[in-house]
């Protein structure tokens, strides 16, 4: 992860949002509502997780320098989903994008609107871009949890729990908060936990060693990853 945008728990409590009021809470909420439309509209586009975990942290990074009073996380979304789609080579054009955001079902958006669409969406392309930097690399705990389910040999079952834990895991900050294959080591740990499996006693492997090294950060990153579900579903939209 780039120095840059790492951050402690705690100082994302002192986002611009935050210091021009709004709460804490509000603000995770509004980071997950936008993550959520990034992965329903990645879904539609059949997008690989990666592109959308790039989306993902790209506006998550938007974020810690911009409040959310300013701009209209929509559109901040929709951009950061157009850049990760060039930035990974997952080739979908700006009006593919328009298309699958605004469908809806029997319903056909007018070409004008699909043109204001895509007219926003490369404004705030380029105003994504130069707020974050242009900074373009990524690093996501996908590799590392591969890793470590080849050299355990972790059952599909709980890679496929593993893997919805990392997913879930982007809709709040946690790729600021952070490294990759802590976050990666957790999602193994909770997909065992939810599927009610002891843990592999083998504790020579790179994994199970990272485990007795981190035990309290795992336990710390569990809990991040459980406030995804805690949070409220809606708030007055921005």
């Amino acid at each position: 992860m780039s120095s840059q945008w790492f951050m402690h728990k705690e100082d994302s409590k002192n986002t611009p949002s935050i210091l021009n009021g709004m709460r804490y809470e509000e603000e995770l909420l509004y980071r997950m509502r936008g993550v959520c439309l990034i992965q329903i509209v990645g879904y539609r586009l059949e997008l690989p997780v990666h592109t959308v975990a790039t989306a993902s942290t790209l506006y998550h990074r938007f974020f810690t320098r911009k409040s959310f009073y300013d701009y209209k996380y929509t559109r901040i979304a929709q951009a950061c989903l157009f850049i990760a789609c060039k930035s990974d080579e997952s080739s979908r054009r700006a009006q593919d994008i328009a298309k699958s955001w605004t469908y809806k079902p029997k319903e056909t958006r007018s070409e004008k609107a699909i043109a204001k669409f895509i007219s926003d969406l490369l404004y705030n392309e380029l105003l994504v871009l130069e707020v974050v930097c242009f900074d373009m690399s990524f690093e996501h705990p996908y590799y590392d949890m591969l890793e470590f389910v080849k050299e355990v040999g972790i059952p599909n079952e709980i890679a496929t729990a593993a893997l919805a834990f990392i997913n879930d895991s982007f809709r709040l900050p946690l790729n600021l908060w952070y490294e990759p294959k802590a976050i990666a080591a957790t999602a193994l740990v909770m997909g065992y936990q939810t599927s009610g499996t002891k843990l592999p006693s083998d504790t020579n492997t790179n994994w199970a060693q990272y485990l007795q090294g981190h035990s309290e950060l795992i336990g710390e990153i569990a809990a991040s990853i459980m406030e995804v579900y805690k949070l409220p579903k809606y708030t007055e939209k921005k």
